[in-house]
């Protein structure tokens, strides 16, 4: 899935992931996802279980190679580390031709002929993990804890993104607490895309085009289904 729900179909390629398992949200059970290289879309399994199941998916590093300084500064300011301007500056990087490598931490909860189920930890280590079934709520909130090694993450950005059609995208921003807590609320019949990112220094070379800064990203995807209250 992509930002803003920009996104297209992947080909499945076992070379491009470290993990892609689903978890099952009602039992203690999961199994790895497996496919032929060129399968589109990745995911394309009859699932042997069924309500709530969690599609979890670490991607390896992809690169982003930043020809001009001001991609790589709307990109920061947008995540909320306007801070690394100056210190990019400070550290007398470049500012065109230098690289960022980044890792995807994915989920996505899916209703499988029944409802039942809650989200849980997968282990990946940026994930959000919702405190409410989306598909069986009897309220108009979700909030979920957001963790980064397996610890709550504070202060921490977070864009929720909904769409009811494709031409209906909102996009909303968080903070998350000092329990890394955030909440906010849905609508029926939307689709939603949580999403964070952290941001750090690498010690890379970019005269060898090695990687000088490095984001992970954290996501989860789910539906409202619609409903009566």
């Amino acid at each position: 899935m992509g930002q803003d729900f920009d996104g297209m179909a992947l080909m499945y390629n076992e070379n491009d992931f470290e993990t892609f398992k689903i978890l099952s949200g009602a039992k203690n059970k999961k199994i790895d996802v497996s496919g032929i290289i060129g399968d589109v879309p990745a995911l394309d399994v009859q699932s042997k279980f069924s309500d709530l199941i969690i599609v979890y998916h670490e991607t390896k590093d992809k690169f982003v190679d930043y020809k001009k300084f001001q991609k790589f500064k709307d990109f920061v300011n947008e995540k909320g580390y306007p801070q690394l301007i100056e210190e990019h500056l400070k550290a007398g990087h470049p500012e065109e031709y230098f690289i960022e490598s980044y890792r995807r931490y994915a989920k996505s909860l899916i209703a499988v002929n029944g409802v039942k189920g809650k989200d849980k930890k997968t282990g990946l280590l940026f994930e959000f993990v919702l405190n409410e079934n989306p598909y069986d709520l009897d309220t108009n909130t979700i909030s979920a804890n957001l963790f980064y090694k397996k610890r709550p993450i504070a202060d921490q950005l977070v864009t929720i993104f909904s769409r009811k059609n494709r031409g209906d995208l909102k996009i909303e921003h968080f903070k998350t607490d000092e329990n890394g807590y955030v909440e906010f609320v849905v609508e029926n019949g939307r689709e939603y895309l949580m999403d964070s990112v952290i941001i750090y220094s690498k010690k890379g070379d970019p005269e060898k085009k090695e990687p000088i800064w490095h984001s992970i990203w954290a996501s989860t995807t789910f539906l409202v289904p619609e409903r009566t209250l």
